[in-house]
């Protein structure tokens, strides 16, 4: 997949503030990897989300001093301090991952920030309620690779040196 293709798949979807522009100077490549059960799980549940806790583990803004990305594997230790909205959905999600048939079929588009970071553009809700339901999952993940560089998405000032 080329950037344009993810740019016409996914553009429409991303709410988060990714600089298409600044991103193609760099010809970002784009990987595709399709990942089924366990394989899907794990790599489900390393993903980052565009949401943030702050140092006390409650829910934050990208920008709060302090604040640090979500994993999804995460998430449901800080669901009490999310905005109703946002758990509402989750746990909807949740629930309908459930009662559906399987096995759940999930394409996410993310960030490569490097082989073992992913932040996720799109899909945060979704992701999450995938991996609180527990359900036998097919995965494909889309990923831009590019530089952990805040001016083409303001969540990777996050990422500029390792996570603790």
């Amino acid at each position: 997949m080329e950037l344009d293709d993810f740019a016409a798949r996914f553009r429409p979807d991303i709410r988060a503030k990714l600089d298409w522009e600044r991103l193609a100077t760099f010809s970002a490549p784009v990987r595709v990897e399709s990942l089924r059960r366990g394989e899907a799980g794990r790599r489900l549940a390393d993903l980052f989300t565009v949401w943030y806790v702050d140092p006390a583990g409650t829910d934050s803004t990208w920008n709060a001093p302090g604040s640090r990305p979500l994993q999804v594997a995460a998430a449901e230790r800080t669901l009490l301090s999310w905005p109703e909205r946002r758990r509402d959905t989750v746990t909807a999600l949740a629930r309908a991952f459930t009662e559906g048939p399987g096995p759940l079929r999930l394409t996410l588009p993310a960030y490569r920030v490097d082989e073992e970071r992913y932040v996720l553009l799109d899909g945060n809700h979704r992701a999450v309620a995938a991996h609180q339901a527990a359900v036998d999952l097919s995965l494909t993940l889309c990923s831009l690779s590019g530089p952990a560089c805040e001016s083409i998405l303001p969540d990777l000032r996050h990422y500029a040196a390792p996570l603790s």
